[in-house]
């Protein structure tokens, strides 16, 4: 959760320690692991998806060791409730869920921004003003009655988080959810809050009163309180005397009297452990979240997964008899004919098809072959199974989906794709920025205000940051007209070709580029805290794409490095230890080329030594794709073409761009003041910075210029025209009719060639 008013000042940064907790990810079918759990919430659930909390239960367990969770759309770090309500995102879990088809378990923690930063709807007499705990003690309005307007926020979470939580059990019927508390935070409240530790856990407690509610009410949802669990493990150092781990009262299972001495557990007048915490605020550490899962399992989630449930049915053919093997988590019993439903689809709606045959097709009873007849229809058969109870584990006798009728239910035919977390090698540029956008697909709607994307077919953030880009409102994030994977792939090329020598060109070396990366990424790991640290933990990817901005040595570069790193380092709560003077001194005016070769690597810097910069061997041979730019850019023989000339009909032509512009300038060509537009096969690029007339013909001679965006000068971004670029093309021309004696003389001379030839051959 955030806290302080970081969330708003440093937006950009916040987002930046947000979307890289999740993780990327690598295609696999159905074989283990396999995802049973998916985290809709904040920072909690964000936390814990990348501290893998739950798959470090299960690897203790045989029973459920198979078993992991996902999340990277779902878990938001800073996500408050109302804000979920009022933008799509239900439709996002609604989306994974369907994408998860084995997803049966939603671990939901929530609340706790909306309560420390703002609940909308939380003052009924102004159901649009935002209220958080601190304006029930603080603002004149409220603060004559604090437990009221408390009340109020816990009353109005209750019925934002049932919404959610309703969504989420209407999407399948085999759905369960788990709601789990926080736990006491280890942040004392600010200078000038009228209220105490206690009061400020005592707020937390009540709302969560109202999320055991929600659970109560209905079936399939369960509640899991944790107040008080850092300090019943870790004990309460700053008490007087100190308490020792295990005294601490040990959370309660529910508020009820008979059981529970005192609700919810801990102690609300003190803070919890920091040894318990990697902040000083309410993030655990990875340990303290895996207690968190680990008495989430054993409260509930370990019987759930221990349940039989149908993980894939595939169709094994489609013809007049249709079989499809499904397959089960469990060795199961009781599996016949009325255990499935199979239809098809025609004009008229869903159609029946008949099951003739149910047969266990392996010796331990987990997968049935399920034969249809499909009556003479050659149409693709769908199969549901149905859940009366009659399927039962072999071992322990529990019903398809735990106890009750039509939870074991499953519909989902064929194969589909599981993406486990790998975090990339130091050197894989595509793999960190890869990981970086999966990860912040739970905050594309943010990202989306500045205009930033970490989708490495779009990242283009090393720009004049100063010129042209803006960390308030309206946002904006600049690059410098070339995506920034295609700058890292060049450094990867070179890296990855130890005979690589252009020096005869003036051009780069391997050997100087392998000691400029070895500096940079060493670093930048240690002003992020160095290598196993909690920066190293969380931010796969983060020093491989700041060290690749490193060696492109270009002040805007280094800018954009630098101001992440110290931004990073001032966000009091996250204290990831970062370490900037470690970043490699730069001077801006003469920077250390061995480190940071921007004379090569920059976009107007010569790679290859051939005259062209970067930038512009960039405009031109991107067209044909990343592989043939960085061929060109590492050959000074490859060089681009003005585009200008006379041209034989039929010939391919380029025309590049080269003027400088805006980084996001728009471009529209034209022929002899006449705007083109794309043909394909014929003409494309109208609206790129490369203009390509594929097979050029009479018609295509002419003045061909481009209408663009400049860069900035004196507050402006004035438009204008490059060229013209002056095309001529002749026609093909005929070989000339010969009479018989020129033939004769065309077939001798050939025949003279060919024999010397021949002749040379056999000396």
């Amino acid at each position: 959760m955030c806290t302080s008013g970081i969330c708003k000042g440093r937006a950009v940064i916040s987002l930046l320690v947000a979307v890289v907790l999740i993780g990327c990810f690598s295609a696999s079918a159905l074989t283990d692991p396999v995802p049973r759990i998916l985290f809709v919430g904040d920072s909690w659930t964000t936390f814990m998806l990348a501290f893998k909390s739950f798959r470090s239960v299960f690897a203790e367990d045989p029973e459920l060791v198979r078993w992991v969770e996902v999340g990277n759309r779902t878990a938001e770090a800073g996500g408050r409730v109302w804000e979920m309500l009022e933008r799509p995102y239900l439709s996002i879990v609604t989306e994974e869920l369907m994408r998860y088809p084995n997803v049966d378990v939603v671990v939901i923690t929530l609340g706790g921004n909306d309560l420390l930063r703002g609940l909308k709807g939380g003052n009924p007499s102004n159901p649009t003003q935002k209220v958080s705990i601190k304006d029930c003690f603080n603002r004149p309005e409220f603060s004559g009655d604090p437990d009221a307007c408390l009340q109020n926020l816990a009353d109005e979470l209750e019925e934002q988080i049932s919404i959610v939580v309703d969504h989420i059990l209407s999407v399948r019927p085999d759905i369960r959810v788990a709601i789990l508390s926080y736990d006491y935070a280890a942040r004392a409240p600010r200078p000038g809050d009228n209220f105490t530790i206690e009061q400020q856990h005592n707020a937390f407690v009540a709302a969560d009163l109202g999320k055991y509610a929600v659970a109560l009410a209905r079936d399939r949802v369960e509640y899991v309180n944790n107040y008080g669990l850092m300090q019943y493990i870790y004990g309460v150092p700053e008490a007087e005397p100190p308490i020792a781990p295990g005294v601490a009262p040990y959370p309660c299972d529910t508020p009820d009297p008979g059981t529970c001495a005192f609700w919810p557990g801990g102690y609300p007048q003190y803070l919890a452990p920091l040894e318990s915490y990697i902040d000083q605020d309410i993030h655990l550490t990875a340990e303290g979240y895996r207690h968190v899962a680990q008495r989430a399992v054993d409260m509930f989630i370990g019987e759930w997964l221990s349940y039989p449930k149908a993980l894939e049915i595939k169709p094994l053919q489609n013809k007049a008899i249709y079989q499809f093997d499904v397959t089960f988590s469990h060795p199961v019993n009781g599996v016949d004919l009325s255990d499935f439903e199979v239809f098809i689809k025609d004009k008229a709606g869903l159609k029946a098809m008949d099951v003739i045959n149910v047969v266990q097709a392996d010796a331990e009873g987990i997968v049935y072959t399920v034969t249809v007849d499909m009556d003479g229809s050659e149409q693709v058969a769908y199969i549901r199974v149905l859940d009366d109870d009659s399927i039962t584990r072999k071992d322990t006798g529990v019903a398809l989906g735990g106890p009750g009728a039509g939870n074991g239910f499953f519909e989902y035919n064929g194969l589909y794709e599981f993406q486990d977390m790998i975090a990339a090698a130091d050197d894989d540029f595509r793999g960190a920025l890869n990981y970086l956008y999966m990860a912040s697909q739970a905050y594309e709607h943010m990202l989306g205000e500045f205009g930033f994307s970490f989708n490495p077919d779009l990242l283009d953030a090393n720009g004049d940051l100063l010129k042209d880009g803006s960390l308030s409102d309206p946002y904006v994030i600049p690059g410098n007209g070339m995506l920034d994977l295609w700058e890292f792939m060049v450094i990867d090329a070179i890296l990855k070709r130890p005979n690589l020598d252009l020096s005869a060109t003036g051009g780069v070396t391997h050997a100087a580029i392998k000691h400029a990366w070895e500096e940079q990424i060493a670093s930048i790991q240690e002003a992020l805290g160095g290598i196993g640290g909690l920066a190293d933990i969380i931010f796969p990817g983060m020093d491989t794409m700041l060290a690749g901005f490193q060696m492109l040595g270009d002040k805007d570069s280094n800018f954009l490095v630098t101001t992440l790193v110290m931004l990073l380092g001032d966000i009091e709560e996250f204290p990831t230890n970062m370490n900037p003077g470690a970043l490699l001194s730069y001077d801006p005016v003469e920077p250390d080329l061995e480190v940071f070769p921007k004379h090569w690597l920059a976009s107007n810097g010569d790679a290859d030594g051939d005259g062209w910069n970067n930038l512009k061997e960039y405009v031109y041979f991107a067209p044909d794709g990343l592989t043939a730019y960085i061929n060109a850019v590492l050959d000074p023989a490859a060089q681009p073409n003005l585009g200008g000339g006379s041209y034989e009909e039929g010939d391919f032509v380029r025309i590049g761009m080269f003027d400088r512009c805006k980084y996001n300038s728009t471009f529209q060509w034209y022929k002899d003041g006449v705007l083109l537009v794309d043909e394909p096969g014929k003409i494309t690029g109208t609206n790129a910075r490369a203009l390509n007339l594929h097979s050029v013909g009479p018609e295509d001679a002419g003045a061909y210029t481009c209408e663009y965006i400049q860069p900035k000068t004196q507050g402006v971004y004035p438009s204008a025209v490059y060229g013209p670029i002056q095309v001529t093309v002749t026609e093909e021309r005929e070989m000339p009719a010969t009479g018989g004696l020129g033939l004769a003389i065309l077939l001798a001379l050939g025949t003279v060639g060919g024999t010397a030839v021949l002749r040379k051959k056999q000396k």
